[in-house]
């Protein structure tokens, strides 16, 4: 399962209390995925979400004490994902419609009301309910979490529309929460979006998932801890490879000394650290302070494998005369 539906089926697991905020609900389900019309009335919501026809059939019943028609169809010609309707007969669409305020009364009748009352999203808990009901509606999430078999993604969270006004006013209201989302247009589609860590985790908060909450911060600490340990162990892999190949030049300089002029030729001082190093090829500077009795420190020592290289450069330089 997606973690985009794990989270509407954890909203859809906590039916609204409240009919300001059932209503509240359906006016963001309504704007984000409901076609409806007027004259005849007509209002159908569709969602591959096997639970939400049963959410909404027990919301209408609630407020309206109506039922409404649900019937299933499995589209073969995109993939086998089964698409749930909801049809409201003609009499509960108008009141839901109305109530909701998808429709409005204008001196010309009835018409469609493409912006949002404010009175629809008058508290707290009516925008956490409308803005629970959009993303039910249109909201996905990209997120892949750790696992052996797969790589996980960056967070990422949006709501796709093809009504621009709509998505501006989402992005006021999730303003007013400081989450601060990105609106796009992406073909014939407008997109809000988020992609920092914490605001995703905030919208998540804001519509109640606070199991996919948890969830997220969990996967945001495995990630920190991944990170943490690849940096360090990137920085230990260099260190050694800078090691290696300091030990390497070091001990070819001193093969050179060997072959060519004799160990007992350098200065006592070189010689001591030169024997060092012949007896201890792989280990780093600090090592060989602490296996030798040198009254040095570790610039001290490297100083000497520098007079060391020095010499030896010297000797190839002569040779190519």
């Amino acid at each position: 399962m997606s973690f985009s539906k794990q989270v509407k089926n954890e909203i859809l697991d906590k039916p609204f209390e409240n009919d300001c905020c059932q209503l509240a609900f359906l006016s963001g389900l309504i704007n984000s995925c409901g076609v409806y019309d007027i004259n005849p009335y007509k209002l159908r919501i569709g969602s591959d979400l096997e639970r939400l026809a049963p959410f909404i059939e027990k919301t209408t019943k609630t407020l309206y004490g109506e039922n409404v028609e649900v019937f299933s169809v499995q589209n073969y010609g995109i993939n086998k994902t089964t698409y749930h309707y909801i049809d409201f007969p003609e009499s509960l669409a108008k009141k839901i419609l109305f109530d909701t305020d998808c429709v409005k009364i204008s001196e010309h009748g009835p018409k469609k009301n493409p912006q949002l009352n404010e009175y629809m999203i008058k508290s707290e808990c009516d925008v956490k309910a409308f803005v629970a009901g959009v993303f039910i509606g249109t909201g996905t999430s990209s997120i892949k979490f750790s696992d052996e078999n797969r790589k996980t993604t960056g967070y990422h969270l949006e709501f796709a529309s093809k009504n621009y006004e709509f998505l501006s006013e989402l992005a006021s209201i999730l303003a007013q929460y400081d989450i601060f989302a990105r609106l796009i247009k992406r073909k014939n589609m407008y997109v809000l979006y988020v992609k920092d860590a914490s605001e995703v985790s905030n919208v998540l908060a804001l519509i109640g998932a606070y199991n996919a909450v948890l969830e997220l911060q969990n996967e945001m600490a495995t990630r920190e801890v991944r990170n943490k340990v690849n940096r360090q162990t990137n920085c230990m892999s260099a260190n050694i490879n800078k090691t290696v190949e300091a030990s390497i030049k070091q001990v070819n300089a001193i093969e050179t000394i060997i072959t060519e002029i004799g160990l007992e030729n350098l200065p006592e001082d070189l010689q001591t650290v030169a024997l060092l190093r012949l007896a201890n090829t792989e280990e780093s500077l600090e090592e060989l302070l602490k296996l030798s009795k040198l009254p040095l420190t570790k610039s001290g020592l490297n100083h000497r494998f520098q007079k060391i290289i020095k010499i030896a450069e010297k000797i190839n330089k002569n040779k190519e005369k």
